[in-house]
């Protein structure tokens, strides 16, 4: 270790471990690359990942994760670089920007006992609630009661379960300006209305952000009582319509004042019955401010904590129900679940890189991950190109065997508008139903160990070295092997590692430790497989939401012999 000195000033501490020729690293937050990140720097700043597809990344976590069966956690919030064998192929190297290092080496004999001592240091995630796994409808945006209330309807009317609504940035008197109140003229009577959807099965989400705009009617309450950090300098940028800049000032979760007083923004909305936040944005900040107690570099990455801590909390504190759906993050921010990946394209390779960022985010110490299905935004319009109906299909497929499940993006998602498919996607959504007992189950193991729900192949195969450079399909919780198409061909190859694996639809028995190579899949099927001998909690009536759900009338599908899939379930 070393300590970069300037003018006689320690500026910046440094430290090298030795890196071994075939070493492996995995980790280091929402990660939009290959499993093995060896031969790669990156910058540990927290910035709009504008995209799944690049560098950039919402969630950056210091910490990662070696095929040696070590990991590596730097204890900091200042911006940091992160070489894994790459500035030099010997050694992995970590530069803080700030004269200070606090490291954790921690061994283990597999990736799960690594990472639970890695949540030991930095806090479990929280379990939460049952609805919140049920399917998740939401576009951008819906901009009345009417609307809204008639979408919900028609879900019913055609048999769509669904638990949650979501209302993007037009809830608000004008699109994107948030001031924390409903539009009075196009939603009137919010709380008759949120308790009216409550009847029908329906809960609130709502979407803000942490950012006071120029012309929004807290600004002069936020400048006076020093709710926002005051700006040092006039802004350099004019910034863009997804950037802090937009914005006059960031809300100071540094001080508990301010934190507060957005606690009681909130706290009037969860009143009306909303049972989620929102807590988008986040990984930037402004720099040019001066914020109550800590500086804005060591702030930044810290920031995400510090504002999805204030939303939780006031959630849980209202609604008891832990909740919020988060795209930024730091270390710790596992604990505040949960988090999605961000503005992914509606195209195969958005796709492709979200489930590679899951993956590292699993890694990295996250149980609880989700994505916008199907993408969010088009192509080659942003706003308005259509969905093609595979992608919309496959992306489900994947949302189906995903901790959490959310409809949203730039377009319109309710599933009537994809004709050809509809039926298809109603059987997709059944099956995620009759999963809810096992996905409650893994979710409830999650929070107590190392797990999470989506895992990377090493979890449980970290001997197969092949296993530490697939990226393209996972684990479901203990017993499900998933492998998402994710062309227009239906075809792929599948990795079936040690083991005795049978077919989830069709029950047909595989031995491990093979490919199976250029398997053609139907649109309506994918490649999902389970252990054999394994016992799946399964919920054996069709339901609307989880509020029709006795969790007690669960059975068990038992993967022996007499299994014979269930694909013919999901025809009825």
């Amino acid at each position: 270790m070393a300590y970069v000195v300037k003018d006689g000033h320690k500026e910046r501490a440094t430290i090298s471990v030795t890196a071994a020729p075939n070493e492996v690293f995995t980790g280091t937050g929402e990660r939009f690359t290959k499993m093995d990140l060896s031969g790669h720097t990156f910058q540990l700043k927290n910035q709009d990942g504008q995209g799944v597809n690049n560098r950039r990344a919402y969630k950056n976590i210091p910490f990662f994760l070696s095929s040696r069966m070590y990991g590596i956690f730097y204890h900091t919030s200042a911006h940091c670089k992160l070489s894994l064998a790459d500035h030099s192929t010997r050694s992995v190297q970590f530069l803080n920007d700030q004269p200070l290092l606090d490291v954790f080496l921690i061994g283990g004999t597999n990736p799960e006992e690594i990472l639970h001592s890695y949540r030991c240091l930095t806090g479990f995630p929280s379990m939460p609630p049952l609805w919140s796994f049920g399917i998740w409808m939401s576009r951008m945006t819906y901009f009345s009661a009417d609307e809204v209330t008639e979408i919900c309807d028609r879900l019913r009317a055609e048999h769509f379960p669904c638990d949650v609504i979501h209302l993007d940035t037009g809830w608000f008197k004008t699109d994107w300006l948030c001031e924390w109140k409903f539009n009075d003229e196009r939603f009137p009577d919010p709380k008759k209305f949120i308790h009216q959807l409550k009847d029908n099965g329906f809960r609130v989400s709502l979407w803000q952000l942490p950012y006071i705009a120029e012309n929004a009617e807290q600004i002069d309450e936020a400048r006076t009582n020093n709710y926002i950090g005051p700006l040092t300098k006039k802004q350099e940028s004019e910034g863009s319509n997804f950037s802090a800049l937009d914005y006059a000032g960031t809300i100071d979760f540094t001080s508990s004042k301010a934190t507060d007083w957005y606690k009681g923004l909130l706290k009037n909305l969860l009143d009306m019955g909303v049972v989620c936040i929102k807590a988008d944005f986040g990984e930037n900040i402004h720099m040019d401010a001066c914020y109550h107690s800590m500086s804005p570099k060591l702030l930044n990455n810290l920031y995400a904590l510090l504002y999805q801590k204030a939303a939780y909390e006031i959630t849980k504190e209202i609604t008891c129900e832990g909740i919020i759906w988060a795209r930024a993050g730091w270390a710790g921010c596992q604990r505040y679940p949960l988090h999605w990946g961000g503005d992914s394209a509606s195209t195969w390779d958005g796709m492709a890189g979200s489930l590679k960022g899951g993956l590292h985010l699993g890694l990295s110490g996250f149980a609880f991950w989700s994505h916008d299905v199907p993408g969010f935004h088009s192509l080659p319009n942003f706003m308005n190109s259509p969905v093609p109906d595979d992608v919309y299909i496959r992306w489900t497929q994947f949302g189906v065997f995903s901790s959490h499940i959310r409809y949203h993006g730039t377009s319109k998602r309710e599933p009537w508008h994809y004709p050809a498919i509809a039926t298809i996607v109603k059987k997709w959504w059944n099956l995620r139903y009759a999963l809810l007992p096992y996905i409650l189950e893994q979710s409830k193991k999650a929070t107590e160990t190392g797990y999470t729900l989506l895992r990377a192949l090493i979890f449980h195969h970290a001997d197969d070295k092949l296993c530490w450079h697939i990226d393209d399909e996972y684990y479901f919780g203990d017993n499900f092997l998933v492998a998402p198409v994710m062309n227009s061909q239906n075809r792929r190859d599948v990795y079936l590692p040690e083991g005795k694996w049978v077919n989830f639809f069709d029950g047909t028995y595989y031995e491990g430790a093979c490919w199976l190579k250029e398997l053609e899949v139907p649109l309506e099927e994918m490649p999902v497989y389970v252990r054999e001998g394994a016992e799946i909690p399964f919920y054996p009536e069709t339901v609307q939401c989880t509020d029709e759900m006795d969790l007690s009338q669960t059975r068990i599908l038992k993967i022996d012999a007499g299994f014979k899939g269930i694909f013919e379930r999901l025809k009825k």
